[in-house]
């Protein structure tokens, strides 16, 4: 099998690919309860490498408006925000992927951002979604870059992209702010082999 292949959209989805382990998903707002479970389950884990959320952000109606927004930002062509579920666990998410902030033009581009299931981490799971994420990004819209930013002390992550062909290009200092404070964070960028330079 290739990285990927479209497959017929899993129920209360517009897009699904298929991978050998995975099923990577862009839900409607219906799939509000499956994102609540898993960020309410993975809220401490996850809370070392995101933003502050308050309670709210934890909750069925909130989870609906941010979905809406993120189809919303797919049917506009500037990001593309998959769900991970496993082929025999269509009903459970274990993981995002979001290729956003997409730009057209010379800079032709996007950002990359994830996070996964803790009790899932350490399987390849995220570098095989990751690896078909670029593919599909690459060959659907024909984009030249994708940078993924990452904390330096994010080992595991930063091992991820490096196993997904990105390479380091520097520091983007003070870049986002995680559980309340500006951190800097390590640029990794993949370039596309099919685009000339």
């Amino acid at each position: 099998m290739a990285r990927f292949e479209i497959v017929p959209p899993l129920k209360g989805s517009v897009l699904s690919l298929q991978t050998k382990r995975l099923v990577l998903s862009v839900f409607k707002p219906s799939a509000a309860q499956m994102v609540t479970d898993y960020l309410v389950r993975n809220r401490d884990f996850h809370k070392q490498y995101q933003q502050k959320h308050s309670n709210k952000y934890f909750t069925v109606s909130e989870q609906k408006m941010y979905l809406k927004s993120d189809l919303h930002m797919y049917n506009q062509n500037s990001q593309v925000a998959f769900w991970l579920t496993l082929p025999d666990d269509p009903g459970t998410i274990i993981g995002r992927l979001s290729f956003y902030s997409m730009i057209g033009g010379a800079m032709n581009s996007c950002y990359v951002g994830y996070h996964i299931d803790e009790k899932h981490q350490g399987q390849g799971y995220m570098s095989e979604a990751l690896l078909a994420g670029c593919d599909f990004m690459f060959k659907y819209f024909r984009l030249h870059r994708i940078e993924a930013d990452i904390l330096p002390t994010n080992e595991r992550s930063l091992r991820c992209v490096e196993r997904c062909g990105f390479e380091k290009m520097g520091y983007n200092i003070k870049f986002m702010e995680i559980d309340g404070k500006y951190r800097d964070h390590v640029m990794m960028v993949k370039l596309n082999p099919e685009v000339e330079m």
